[in-house]
């Protein structure tokens, strides 16, 4: 017999799947609320598959949930998503699940932001790749491992 709280968790899935964007994106919102793990693969699904308005719930939802199930896809949508919000929704997820495994993605995303950026001190203070940059920092300082740490505060100082 399902629960209360069973057919709430159903009831979003369904909803987080309906075309709706405004719709799904308050659903992610909710299922983050329930923190159940069996919203896990209906999110990673999100994440990877819809606008990038629902793939940054669907982040965000996956690092409030817990579940370290998420790493993997979270680490992978860092990596390959083209849409910054969405990567700094994955970058956020990962710090909150101290993700071990995401600290050379991490890292990599401060080091492209610095290169890219070298030449033109202004454009660092603008512009969405700083939130991506600032989020990746706080990530590694959450992960909390002594290399991960240090590396955030040497980037830190490297773009004050």
């Amino acid at each position: 017999m399902q629960t209360r709280e069973d057919l709430r968790l159903q009831q979003w899935l369904e909803i987080l799947n309906e075309p709706d964007v405004e719709m799904s994106v308050i659903a992610a919102g909710k299922l983050a609320d329930i923190r159940r793990a069996e919203a896990v693969p209906d999110l990673v699904n999100a994440m990877k598959r819809r606008t990038p308005e629902v793939a940054a719930a669907a982040a965000q939802a996956l690092g409030r949930i817990g579940d370290k199930s998420a790493i993997p896809a979270l680490t992978e949508t860092l990596k390959r998503h083209r849409d910054v919000h969405v990567q700094t929704a994955a970058a956020d997820s990962l710090g909150r699940l101290q993700a071990y495994t995401a600290i050379p993605v991490l890292k990599q995303v401060i080091i492209t932001y610095i290169e890219e950026h070298k030449t033109d001190r202004l454009a660092m203070t603008r512009g969405f790749r700083r939130g991506l940059f600032t989020t990746s920092i706080l990530a590694l300082k959450q992960i909390g491992t002594r290399d991960a740490v240090r590396f955030a505060e040497r980037a830190e100082s490297a773009t004050r």
